[in-house]
């Protein structure tokens, strides 16, 4: 009978062990995926705002040329099923991974290039693209769909146009409903991110990200909406 009572309570114990165990993993998971989610938020901020700040830059801008930099007509409100593109350029000493352009001017400072950045969703990830060139003709690709932010399900872009040039926001617009890339004085981004393991309740959830609606797959994964919006001070040299 001892025994019996002995071995009963020694399977209680472990059971409760087990419990206690995998509460404890629980959570770990669960503080992991936030912090996952919460870095990648603040990894988009701080390169989209990059790129941004960075458009139209012009090392002489007093020099008014012909070639067109800063947002750029290329980019595409839906380049993807729940992704737009955006694409920047501007005027750099540096190529697209951060080395100094090898080609110097009389100083023997890096001449400026011209640089296009390109992001956009692939296979479930944000991705980024880069050329580098003398001119438009001379740029090639050194950087082609590296991925940048993993497990990003929607990436949009909305666009703050001034039309009349009074100095005021008229509306945002998606890309490509706006006359000239010239008009838009500020860029709004937005991206759903998820975990990459399941770790909550498995139920289908309905985001809002912009204008943009997405119902998410009951799969158990952590998600956050992250938005921020970015002025351009100056699109054209």
């Amino acid at each position: 009978m001892e025994l019996l009572v002995a071995m009963a309570l020694s399977s209680m114990l472990t059971l409760v062990l087990i419990q206690m165990a995998m509460a404890a993993r629980g959570s770990f998971r669960l503080q992991e995926g936030l912090a996952e989610l919460q870095e990648n938020g603040r990894y988009f901020a701080d390169l989209v705002s990059a790129e941004i700040a960075a458009s139209a830059y012009h090392p002489q801008p007093w020099l008014h040329e012909a070639t067109p930099i800063g947002l750029m007509a290329d980019s595409v409100d839906g380049s993807s099923s729940h992704g737009d593109r955006l694409v920047s350029r501007h005027w750099s000493g540096q190529n697209c991974f951060g080395a100094p352009n090898t080609d110097r001017d009389i100083a023997g400072q890096p001449r400026f290039y011209l640089k296009e950045s390109i992001l956009e969703m692939s296979n479930g990830n944000l991705v980024n693209s880069c050329r580098y060139g003398r001119n438009v003709a001379e740029m090639i690709t050194q950087i082609n769909r590296q991925g940048t932010i993993p497990q990003v399900e929607v990436f949009q872009a909305l666009y703050a146009t001034d039309s009349d040039e009074d100095g005021q926001i008229d509306s945002w617009l998606r890309a490509g409903q706006w006359t000239s890339p010239e008009q838009v004085r500020a860029v709004r981004f937005g991206i759903l991110n998820s975990s990459r393991e399941s770790i909550s309740t498995q139920q289908a959830q309905v985001f809002q990200v912009l204008d943009y609606s997405y119902t998410a797959p009951a799969d158990g994964r952590l998600r956050r909406v992250y938005s921020f919006t970015v002025p351009i001070n100056r699109m054209w040299p």
